[in-house]
């Protein structure tokens, strides 16, 4: 049996949104172990004097909890 949970996680980049979304994988994946899967749910960018300056993305992240098997 395996068991996936969850996490809802936001991120930011002045580069662009895979490096935003690259960001919070790497991030997440200071204290999280076993993750699967990375889902965009929303892309925003902030916009200063009419020029984009940063990316942000909101990602859904899945990650198998540990002893549940393999996903």
């Amino acid at each position: 049996m395996s068991v996936v949970k969850f996490i809802e996680l936001s991120a930011q980049s002045p580069q662009s949104y895979e490096d935003a979304i690259k960001q919070a994988v790497e991030t997440a994946s200071n204290t999280l172990r076993n993750i699967q899967s990375v889902w965009v749910k929303e892309f925003e960018a902030v916009v200063e004097n009419d020029k984009v300056t940063q990316y942000r993305v909101n990602v859904k992240l899945s990650f198998l909890l540990e002893g549940t098997g393999a996903a």
